[in-house]
């Protein structure tokens, strides 16, 4: 027996963890009520797993019988509750507490992209379970395979870029315009046309000025016509659709200053257009959701110029808030955190990979990475001695590290070095290990380099990002794993 707020609850709890994220993630599954039963109801606890895939968090399902008082919490920065109907005669209250890690990085006056996710999961959770359970009260909760499992992932991750939409224009967005364009995106992610691996990008916004005369719904018209993901591939051109459903027009690459009603574009040439940044800056210019299907099949959607939601291995998560999260929560909130972590994103969109790690103390270095690779020695070394790769150090502009630079050098091989105030201590550094024989070179690397740095990075092939800390795995995430349940 325990409390939540005066009311006796009965209650089970069931931990989860997922296979991508290792044992250091620990998520719960909490299902309470305030009598002494507990509903069956494996609908909602199909969506509270679909949360905790989001946002590392803990979900109590709080139940009552319909027409009782609903659970409540008290005030609090890192909890979010919204009540709906429940299996047939119940009401439940998703509660959602976000991991400690998290939690630390907010208050209750801040009004980051974090808080706005936390608050968005329970309201996004009524909304998904509603439709699932239809309008008939009285009906038993579906069965849930790992079919319908996927679907009700989908449907909360629609759920969730609806509040966004609808939080944005001030007018309420139909989730049914955000399902449809995962599922479009879904359905184009196993096609190819003419040879290629698809790439696609929308984004949904308000768009002002008069209708086309001839109207194209999406993604209904769209889907007809095959040659639109190519025109409208996400790197050159994107896609521009109204709130409705109507697409309008497109937003092309080179001609983004068009868009500028204030601030001016910010994408450079040397943008990786793999990783969706024009996708990403249409949304900063006007606003909206934006949608990017990568070569790699995964599906990223941005708000306000930053990534939001990711899509890989049939799962949803707020990816760029997890790993800043991750790296904040063993260095400290520095903003060489989130430098690295744009970073990471970045290269996770091209084929070669990276190491990326970051040092308290540079002088730990001597002896596991080269003098010639140490770019904050270069100054250092005797100039008769100097090898070519030094010399190179006295070329390279990086005391003002930003995160195109940093993605620049991090793709050469070898690893790259920061220390915690974001200044770049080593490039394309060679780092010896013995266990390269049974492990890929890049995975000894980065656990060898783990042993000396606060905390490691590796970007492999595949888009995946592990961490490393201590010479061990915490976590791997992005990786395109099978159906966990």
């Amino acid at each position: 027996m325990c409390v939540l707020g005066s009311q006796s609850i009965i209650s089970n709890t069931k931990p989860r963890s997922c296979a991508d994220r290792s044992h250091w993630f620990a998520m719960t599954r909490q299902r309470t009520s305030t009598v002494e039963e507990l509903p069956i109801d494996p609908v909602g606890e199909a969506i509270a797993d679909g949360l905790t895939d989001v946002l590392t968090s803990s979900v109590e399902l709080a139940y009552a019988p319909a027409g009782t008082v609903a659970p409540h919490v008290g005030p609090a920065a890192d909890i979010a509750l919204a009540t709906g109907p429940g299996p047939h005669g119940w009401q439940v209250s998703y509660i959602v507490r976000l991991d400690d890690r998290l939690s630390r990085l907010i208050s209750s006056e801040d009004r980051s992209s974090l808080k706005e996710l936390l608050h968005a999961l329970p309201s996004a959770a009524v909304h998904a379970a509603a439709q699932l359970r239809g309008d008939d009260a009285g009906s038993d909760s579906p069965a849930v395979g790992s079919a319908l499992r996927r679907a009700i992932r989908d449907m909360v991750a629609a759920e969730i870029l609806a509040q966004y939409m609808t939080t944005r224009l001030r007018d309420d967005v139909l989730s049914e315009l955000m399902a449809a364009t995962i599922e479009f995106l879904i359905e184009l992610s196993g096609t190819r046309v003419e040879s290629h691996d698809l790439t696609h990008g929308v984004i949904v916004a308000d768009v002002p000025g008069e209708p086309p005369r001839l109207r194209f719904a999406y993604p209904d018209d769209i889907r007809a016509a095959k040659r639109a993901p190519l025109l409208f591939d996400g790197q050159r051109s994107v896609l521009v659709v109204d709130p409705e459903g109507r697409a309008r027009t497109e937003v092309q690459r080179h001609r983004l200053e068009r868009l500028a009603d204030g601030p001016e574009p910010v994408l450079n040439d040397d943008d990786s257009i793999e990783s969706g940044s024009l996708v990403a800056e249409a949304t900063r210019l006007l606003g909206g959701i934006g949608f990017f299907l990568r070569a790699d099949r995964s599906i990223w959607t941005f708000v306000d110029g930053h990534p939001l939601l990711v899509r890989r291995g049939e799962h949803w998560t707020a990816f760029p808030l997890e790993l800043t999260a991750s790296i904040e929560s063993m260095i400290g909130c520095t903003p060489v955190a989130a430098l690295v972590a744009q970073a990471a994103f970045m290269i996770s969109a091209q084929p070669g990979g990276a190491i990326l790690a970051i040092v308290d103390d540079a002088a730990l270095l001597d002896g596991v990475v080269s003098l010639k690779d140490r770019y904050d020695l270069r100054n250092d070394v005797d100039r008769a001695a100097m090898r070519p790769e030094t010399r190179l150090h006295h070329l390279i502009d990086a005391e003002n590290l930003d995160e195109q630079i940093l993605v620049r050098l991090a793709t050469l091989d070898g690893a790259t070095v920061l220390d915690r105030r974001g200044r770049l201590v080593a490039y394309g550094a060679i780092v010896a290990s013995a266990d390269s024989e049974h492990e890929g070179a890049r995975t000894a690397a980065a656990k060898t380099l783990s042993n000396t740095a606060d905390v490691v990075l590796k970007v492999s092939v595949d888009g995946d990002i592990t961490i490393f800390r201590a010479g061990q795995m915490v976590t791997t995430l992005l990786a395109a794993s099978p159906d966990r349940h």
